[in-house]
């Protein structure tokens, strides 16, 4: 039956306007919705939407350009808009929770996490000293954080990205509050933690009546969380409906091609589709391989018996003791293959990338690239090496200097490596733009004004400018809508099948493994647990764990 109580957060008409020095920009233009208690309302919508200006509003955490220009939002009777700053700051945690995206940039790293989940305890007059540390060892732990007395009394470089998130996911829901915002709450997230997550969410829901509102931009997760899916296309929402109506029965066009390009187990692989490599042709020509390619045989890549480990101190005098993150990993990279790791947050993943990338050095083992160890090369023969294998990393905002242009970003690895003149720099520049399907006028532009995916575009292109043999992809695409993903994707599975390139490409996504890579390992902690083809993997699970993780998928239904 429908609820006949006022709904608990009202919007509407909302228009949000930012100034910027080229003009006023409408980033939400007139929005409604409602959301009733104990519900869960996912936004849904590519970068740049509105969806998290939206929710900023509620919160009244605009950026100090921002402004409402319209409208009104109506939170549990009361006006937000017309509180003074001094009773929304009792509103803020309180009632109203906020679990913000980046966990980089929203954690104090100079004081240990479980100081900073107190604080709010105290802040609120909710809790104090020894009670509150107790409920803060009971977030962590709630939140799936192995430890947590130990990991209470921890930095944030101390924790791993998913780590951090998960922090964020406990901060927010401290003091029980009414309602709690969630913007993108578990892109960091492997599926695993992922489904830990949201069960204690919807628990939470259920037996306090919270409310969740909920930017995704995972649509099957939006369909198997919410109740209630609203969409949004350029600051407007273009379709608002019951999540499994919506998703399975969409009426607007935007909607559709988002459905349509949201990666999933029974998506097609892309690689299949690619063009089949020419041999002998050279690089770049309408879909031809490298002819190293064809010529050379024998894998590009040959770890093994990798393993790292490192001195952990955790008292600030007691003695400092062995962590193994990687124990006797062993894999091939063929030429112009993709080979895919996936795995839950601290599996080892990351560590092996930066071994192979020679960023960490491997405590034991050997990494032989092109049939030389290269596991201790220092000098010029590291620097030939890192030459040959470049990294594109997880976060497109933290990857180039705001205060290098496009152009600058991609010519920098040319000038490092004194590779040809000024004017033959600038022409590779063009190249390498033309490459990744952006004009060459972004080379004066810099990164700020750039979208989400434009940026990882710009990464693309500066690892491809010494004209690498791999690239190694560490969650390349796990921060990007599903739009820009498939975008990347394909244009990967393209700069691949005309280049000859190989990839290592790491994530907690395992649709997006399956679509793009041709052999897959799966770790846990610090080993290889099975391997395979896509096919095997995904289809014939062997290990237990690979099990784990495919049911823990969002499926897309209640």
């Amino acid at each position: 039956m429908p609820s006949t109580a006022p709904p608990l957060l009202s919007i509407s008409d909302l228009s949000i306007t930012f100034q910027t020095a080229r003009g006023d920009v409408e980033a939400v233009r007139e929005a409604s919705l409602t959301v009733e208690a104990g519900r869960t309302v996912a936004l849904v919508g590519e970068s740049g939407s509105g969806k998290s200006t939206l929710t900023s509003a509620l919160n009244r955490l605009l950026a100090r350009n921002g402004r409402v220009t319209g409208g009104s939002v109506v939170f549990d009777g009361v006006d937000i808009l017309a509180l003074s700053e001094k009773a929304m700051s009792d509103v803020r945690g309180r009632q109203i929770g906020l679990v913000p995206q980046d966990p980089m940039s929203n954690l104090n790293p100079l004081f240990p996490v479980g100081r900073q989940i107190a604080e709010i305890f105290a802040v609120h007059k909710v809790a104090k000293g020894k009670e509150a540390k107790r409920r803060s060892v009971e977030l962590l732990e709630m939140v799936g954080i192995d430890d947590p007395e130990r990991r209470f009394r921890q930095y944030p470089h101390e924790f791993s990205g998913g780590m951090r998130q998960r922090v964020l996911i406990a901060m927010g829901l401290a003091c029980r509050p009414k309602l709690l915002i969630a913007d993108e709450p578990t892109s960091a997230l492997d599926v695993t933690v992922q489904k830990k997550i949201l069960d204690e969410l919807a628990a939470l829901t259920a037996s306090m009546g919270t409310a969740v509102v909920m930017v995704t931009h995972d649509l099957a997760l939006a369909a198997e969380r919410a109740d209630h899916v609203v969409v949004m296309n350029k600051g407007r929402i273009v379709e608002s409906g019951p999540a499994q109506k919506v998703l399975a029965a969409p009426q607007d066009d935007y909607t559709k091609r988002l459905i349509a390009a949201a990666p999933n187990l029974t998506t097609g692989s892309l690689i299949d589709a690619a063009p089949t490599l020419t041999t002998g042709s050279s690089a770049g020509e309408g879909g031809a391989a490298s002819p190293a390619v064809a010529a050379k045989s024998g894998p590009l890549v040959e770890v093994v018996g990798l393993r790292k480990e490192y001195q952990v101190r955790t008292k600030l005098f007691g003695k400092p003791s062995r962590f193994t993150a990687v124990d006797d990993v062993s894999f091939t990279i063929p030429r112009g293959k993709t080979v895919g790791i996936v795995g839950e947050s601290g599996s080892g993943k990351s560590t092996t990338a930066k071994m192979l990338l020679r960023l960490e050095q491997s405590t034991r083992g050997d990494i032989l690239f092109q049939d030389d160890k290269v596991t201790h090369v220092t000098g010029r023969s590291l620097q030939s090496f890192r030459r040959k294998v470049q990294p594109v990393f997880q976060n497109p905002y933290a990857a180039l200097d705001p205060r290098y242009t496009v152009g600058d970003a991609i010519r920098e690895p040319l000038d490092v490596h004194r590779v040809g003149t000024e004017e033959e720099r600038a022409r590779r520049v063009h190249e390498l733009l033309e490459q990744v399907a952006l004009a060459p006028t972004y080379a004066d532009r810099y990164p700020h004004e750039l979208s989400g995916g434009q940026r990882q575009r710009v990464a693309i292109a500066r690892a491809l400018a010494l004209d690498p043999e791999l690239v190694v992809l560490d969650e390349a695409v796990s921060a990007l809508d599903v739009l820009v993903q498939a975008q990347i994707l394909d244009l990967l599975v393209d700069l691949q099948a005309r280049l000859g390139l190989s990839y290592l490409f790491i994530s907690h996504d395992l649709a997006v493994i399956r679509m793009i890579c041709h052999e897959v390992h799966v770790m846990k902690g610090g080993r290889i647990v099975e391997s395979g083809t896509p096919e095997e993997i995904f289809e014939r699970p062997q290990a237990e764990y690979t099990r784990t993780l495919l049911s823990s998928i969002p499926t897309g239904h209640h």
